[in-house]
């Protein structure tokens, strides 16, 4: 699957992700995928299969186009899982405050 711009934007719009918690799961920069999301910039092979990975881990359920209909998404958990699922993710703070004696 191809991940266009406007997939990405819905996509993180549908897993309730702002543009700093992406930036910080996927190493993309803030500006980076602010311009992707626009238009303004393309993105390697290896950058949209990172990001559609990390949507995917998100929650997110990229649909292929079929014959009646386009391309799509929908949540691949509900809201309370992907709620739940970031909350356990974000338990006890990033790996990197961590102080180890």
């Amino acid at each position: 699957m191809q991940l266009t711009p406007e997939l990405c934007a819905a996509a993180r719009a549908l897993a309730k992700i702002n543009l700093a918690d992406l930036a910080s799961r996927t190493g993309l920069s803030v500006d980076a995928l602010t311009d992707f999301e626009s238009g303004l910039a393309v993105f390697s092979d290896d950058q949209r299969h990172t990001l559609l990975q990390t949507l995917e881990s998100l929650g997110i359920l990229f649909l292929p186009e079929e014959h009646d209909a386009g391309i799509g998404l929908r949540l691949k958990f509900d809201r309370e899982e992907t709620a739940r699922i970031i909350g356990w993710e974000t338990e006890g703070g990033s790996a990197g405050e961590d102080e180890v004696a």
